[in-house]
């Protein structure tokens, strides 16, 4: 039994949860540790790990409950789901305390962990000290990544396993730049000692990254150990060897040459070990090379190299080479992301091919390979992402599976490793356009400008709009631009920012339609001018015929499969709508903009009669967004027709507060294209019962 005397951990279940004077630190990177002042450790069961830890990274934003719910309950009924969450929410509380509890708030539709000085995470600490350029923050990032986020973890839902994977990766890619500056800093300041300790720790945390290799060759020999140098190389070449199939890139080559015939290493500032600026070219690539390769295209591109077969029988060929093709694939869905497999110009199996020349050859920013080992039926898959544009490693990183079913083997390897590219590519691609001054910016550099803009605020939208006239003056056939143009003047309409038959519109329409002639093979171009075409101008089955064509491309499109669902409720195929956006739902389970997709199946229900379903689907939307104007109409009109008339005028005066002019007349123009006869006199109906007004003061 153990000694009460020296026993510091409190089960959360029983009398030692936290007294109102403690203060708390939650710890997440390693094992998961709730520990208060005097050292006593708080127990948790799992879930209940994994619900604040995913609250911690929220930074203080208020989460939908029904996020919750799917992300560590997804595998269970709704209401069963919705039933532990509320038990989990409870045992963490206990666990707390009654004053560090009150951190943690909870309505009926969301779950909000309030910052507060009572506690304190490494998470933030560590963040807070990556971001800084002081050699003593970044000695402190270094002790505060004691190991891999939640490290032991084990919670097999799958949502929550893919938010873990996203989470561990961003995570330890903060960790290894810090450790890079720090090298890079020691070095600066004489410490080359302490420089080659922190290489050393680069190297052994990540054996697969070649600059770690290069920094530690380069230090080594400036500190007069060139012997070691060569070593440090030796064992670069045999890691890439045995678990990639690879040889070292060009740019270690020439240092291990020049190493080798007692060349001076180049004692270069900090600067240039560290990775380029985004403009700048890679240098170990000729520059007749470069001045014959084709120019990179404006969005994120990516090249898929051919895998090592490590298994030792050349009859798994065949199964490495459809893995390789099943990641492609999906990697060719990510909306944002330009992908080709290697062309026939390179020899198949021709494992020592440098990534940096096949990125310049072939155009593309980024270059991904590895290598597969099948031993009965286990596999292991090693994964490396190089950044082609810096010359530099992004990450590496091994995957282990049960060959029980290869098809299901597949699916669940390449949806790993697709999670862990997205992450990792979209942080380059911010710092590269962070890097950027504004007048060298692309057309696709202001067309993500440009995303998050359109459906926050009126003034955003118009600025997204201006953002994407210049990324359209640049590239006048650039169809995500038209498309994303048309869904600017989409929400002004739907969001009251102008007039149902507004004239101006019109140009929207013009938009979409410029997308659909220019974009017939871009899958998000065509999902959103086909929505634009449906909502601006009620051309139903061109509308649907784009988006349809969308889905053909890519069914992986949880934002087409809710285009879908809109139409087809428009269309009054109710039964085929909720269907669309079940897949939706199974496909992104966690988006932020999950709002977006529950408005859309509420008129789904609306318009199948089931109006107690439209009424909660429209809680779900203003869980999220709370003033968000299709959710509020929604809302009253399924309250006035469900006789919740007390319910229904406060959701009416919520609508008159974001959208003034909403009365029955603005419904009426807006709906009167769109719906069907009967599902529009039902509408209207419940907005009268509402006691929504015929025709508001409408503003000169």
């Amino acid at each position: 039994m153990a000694n009460p005397a020296r026993d510091k951990s409190v089960d959360s279940t029983g009398s030692g949860a936290a007294r109102s004077a403690d203060r708390l630190a939650v710890d997440l990177l390693g094992p998961f540790a709730l520990r208060l002042q005097d050292g006593r450790a708080l127990r948790l069961p799992k879930k209940a790990q994994g619900l604040l830890a995913f609250l911690v990274l929220q930074q203080g934003r208020s989460v939908p409950r029904e996020q919750l719910a799917t992300l560590l309950w997804g595998n269970s009924a709704t209401e069963q789901a919705r039933q532990s969450l509320r038990q989990c929410l409870a045992t963490l509380r206990a666990a707390l305390g009654p004053e560090l509890s009150a951190a943690v708030s909870a309505d009926t539709t969301t779950v909000l962990l309030s910052p507060s000085d009572r506690w304190t995470t490494d998470i933030a600490a560590f963040e807070t000290a990556c971001r800084s350029a002081s050699s003593a923050d970044l000695e402190r990032a270094a002790a505060l990544y004691r190991d891999e986020f939640l490290i032991g973890l084990q919670i097999p839902v799958e949502p929550f396993t893919d938010w873990l994977t996203v989470q561990r990766q961003r995570l330890a890619l903060l960790h290894f730049d810090a450790l890079h500056r720090l090298a890079l800093a020691h070095a600066q300041a004489g410490g080359l000692e302490n420089a080659i300790t922190v290489a050393n720790r680069m190297a052994a945390i990540d054996p697969m990254r070649e600059d770690a290799h290069r920094l530690l060759m380069r230090l080594l020999a400036w500190s007069g150990n060139r012997g070691g140098a060569v070593r440090q190389y030796e064992r670069c070449h045999e890691i890439l060897r045995s678990e990639l199939g690879i040889a070292p890139d060009a740019e270690t080559e020439q240092l291990a040459q020049a190493l080798r015939s007692g060349a001076e290493i180049a004692r270069e500032p900090a600067e240039r070990c560290a990775p380029k600026p985004a403009d700048e070219p890679a240098t170990s690539v000729g520059a007749s090379a470069l001045a014959l390769s084709p120019p990179i295209p404006d969005k994120p591109s990516i090249v898929v190299l051919p895998f090592a077969n490590l298994s030792g029988d050349p009859g798994q060929n065949h199964f490495v080479d459809g893995l390789v093709d099943d990641i492609t694939v999906a990697l060719g869905r990510e909306r944002w992301l330009f992908v080709i497999a290697t062309p026939s110009a390179f020899a198949l199996r021709n494992w020592s091919v440098d990534p940096l020349e096949a990125a310049a050859k072939l155009g593309v920013r980024y270059v991904l390979r590895g290598s597969v080992r099948r031993d009965g039926s286990r596999v292991r898959i090693v994964v490396q992402l190089t950044d082609a544009a810096h010359g530099g490693h992004i990450w590496s990183d091994r995957l282990e599976d049960e060959a029980d079913n290869v098809f299901a083997m597949n699916d669940r390897l390449m949806t790993q490793v697709a999670a862990m590219i997205g992450p990792a590519l979209r942080s380059m691609e911010i710092q590269r356009a962070h890097c950027k001054p504004t007048e060298s910016l692309t057309a696709y550099d202001l067309y993500l400008r440009a995303l998050p803009l359109y459906r926050s605020r009126e003034v955003d939208n118009r600025e997204a709009l201006a953002l994407l006239a210049r990324a359209i003056e640049i590239d006048g056939n650039f169809a995500a631009a038209h498309a994303l143009a048309a869904r600017c003047y989409q929400f002004r309409k739907m969001l009251g920012w102008a007039r149902p038959l507004d004239p101006s519109l019109q140009q929207g329409v013009r938009h979409a339609q410029h997308a659909a002639e220019t974009g017939a093979n871009d899958s998000e171009a065509l999902w959103m001018a086909g929505l634009a075409v449906v909502q601006l101008a009620a051309r139903m089955d061109q509308g649907l015929g784009m988006i349809e064509r969308s889905l053909l491309l890519n069914p992986n499109s949880a934002n087409a499969w809710t285009a879908s669902c809109l139409v087809r409720s428009y269309l009054g195929d109710s039964e085929r709508a909720i269907d669309d956006f079940d897949r939706a739902q199974r496909l992104n389970p966690l988006d932020l903009s999950h709002h977006l997709h529950w408005n859309a199946v509420g008129l789904a229900y609306f318009s199948a009669g089931r109006y107690s379903e439209a009424n909660d689907a429209a809680d779900k939307t203003l869980s999220v967004g709370q003033a968000y104007p299709p959710g509020l109409r929604l809302k009253l009109v399924t309250c006035g027709i469900l006789g919740r008339i007390d319910d229904a005028r406060e959701y009416v005066a919520r609508l008159r507060a974001v959208h003034p002019e909403c009365g029955i007349a603005w419904m009426q123009e807006f709906w009167g294209p769109l719906l069907r006869p009967h599902v529009l006199v039902r509408y209207i109906e419940g907005a009268r019962l509402a006691g929504l007004p015929e025709r508001p003061h409408m503003p000169a």
